[in-house]
């Protein structure tokens, strides 16, 4: 993609930034003298949306056009918008004289709610302008997929079907090809799917060389690399990778913000909780919950809490893709995410944390390490209800790929990172895919 193209993008996502924030101001300031009249008022007003929309960008992301999928950035977008619209109303009110004035407010709400429509409509169209933009700059772009043949071949056509909307194949071949670097030339962007670690340092050293778009799926090596920090020893340049367990200070905040943090959350959704409970008993009158037993930091085993999701004599049993087990609320709970909900009672009792890598049951913990010893290292830190494995992948996610998205968040770890993960979790209730394979 050429800089006119980069440009035009660009001046997409500002007009969707600019005109986000004048959709909600112009529609306040109807019924609102002290941000229509005020200068300084009116300054105040935009600079606080401003500052609170870039926040929740660093959060939700900015527009990513063309690096995530179209449903995703619309969904990030609305997010994005519709939470700083809140923020700024209720800061509104609480600064000016509306909520003093019964008529005001209700008319200063109304016009709230329209911008919000008018919103939306604007970001889905400038968010679809935007995507027709990059695959119209994309489209003699060609990619070719370089994979390992004695993987799981149907998974991994599969996958790269899906990648297609962000990066349409052109042709896959194996990287034991003889011809490989030949066929390399006629390409633009190389994906490299699963490839032995020295043979895909050879292909991204001659890929480098050429100029192509590089993409690959990482290894644990990789994850280490991208996580560390670079230092002067010396003369010499090298990478520092710390070893991953929290200090105890780290512990501490993490644990506080577990406790605040599930605390609230079982307050705010208290009234699901009743309603799931109800939805469970109507159903076919059976237990409310679902305990199992599930491995937390260190492996050590611990009894999860969920609602109940499945006939209850066929619970414990394992799920399959096609499964008639489920119950009619059972279908609605794990669609929305909501049969979760019961695990703010590990996290405030210990066993588990807001954010982390996702419990496993520990017949699968010992099966998944004879594939994949490294599954041990997700062990590291206390089991998670979110995270990235939670948010990025789906319940058919391999376990490759969620040992990956786990290793990032271990290496990475930040009370910030806990906090972004957190406010993201809301996405995949969006996500119509997330619950792909459960």
């Amino acid at each position: 993609m050429n800089d006119f193209w980069r440009f035009l993008i660009g001046l997409v996502k500002l007009t969707l930034f600019v005109g986000v924030i004048v959709v909600f101001y112009a529609f306040q300031a109807i019924y609102n003298p002290a941000i229509r009249s005020d200068i300084k008022s009116a300054a105040v007003t935009i600079a606080v949306f401003v500052v609170v929309h870039v926040m929740f960008m660093a959060i939700y992301g900015g527009y990513d056009i063309g690096k995530k999928s179209k449903k995703n950035v619309q969904n990030s977008a609305f997010i994005n918008t519709w939470l700083t619209d809140l923020i700024v109303f209720i800061w509104i009110c609480a600064t000016t004289k509306v909520i003093t004035s019964g008529s005001m407010f209700l008319s200063c709400f109304g016009m709230w709610l329209f911008s919000i429509a008018v919103q939306g409509v604007l970001t889905l169209a400038l968010v679809r302008l935007g995507f027709h933009i990059y695959y119209y700059a994309t489209r003699n772009s060609h990619t070719i997929y370089i994979v390992n043949r004695d993987t799981d071949q149907p998974k991994m056509l599969e996958n790269i079907r899906k990648r297609a909307e962000q990066i349409p194949g052109d042709k896959v071949v194996s990287y034991t090809e003889p011809w490989l670097r030949d066929e390399i030339e006629q390409f633009d962007n190389v994906f490299l799917s699963d490839i032995p670690t020295e043979q895909r340092r050879k292909l991204v050293e001659y890929c480098y060389g050429r100029g192509k778009n590089i993409l690959f799926t990482p290894e644990i090596s990789d994850i280490v690399e991208v996580t560390s920090e670079y230092r002067m020893f010396g003369d010499a340049l090298i990478f520092a990778s710390a070893k991953t367990d929290l200090t105890l200070l780290e512990r501490f905040f993490k644990r506080t913000f577990d406790i605040v943090g599930a605390g609230i959350l079982l307050i705010l959704t208290s009234p699901l909780f009743l309603l799931s409970a109800v939805m469970i008993k109507l159903d076919d009158h059976g237990k409310v919950f679902f305990t199992q037993l599930r491995a937390t930091k260190g492996g050590k085993p611990f009894k999860i809490y969920k609602f109940r999701t499945m006939i209850e004599s066929e619970a414990t049993k394992p799920m399959q893709e096609t499964d008639n087990r489920v119950t009619r609320a059972g279908k609605f709970l794990r669609a929305t995410r909501l049969d979760e909900l019961p695990q703010f009672l590990n996290i405030l009792g210990g066993s588990m944390s807001l954010v982390g890598p996702r419990p496993e049951q520990l017949v699968y913990l010992h099966g998944f390490e004879g594939n994949y010893p490294e599954y041990e290292y997700r062990l590291r830190v206390k089991a998670g209800l979110t995270g990235f494995a939670q948010i990025e992948g789906k319940y058919n996610t391999t376990n490759k790929e969620k040992l990956m998205l786990d290793l990032m968040y271990i290496q990475s770890y930040s009370l910030w990172l806990d906090l972004k993960l957190l406010l993201q979790t809301v996405l995949v209730m969006l996500k119509e895919d997330s619950t792909e394979g459960f």
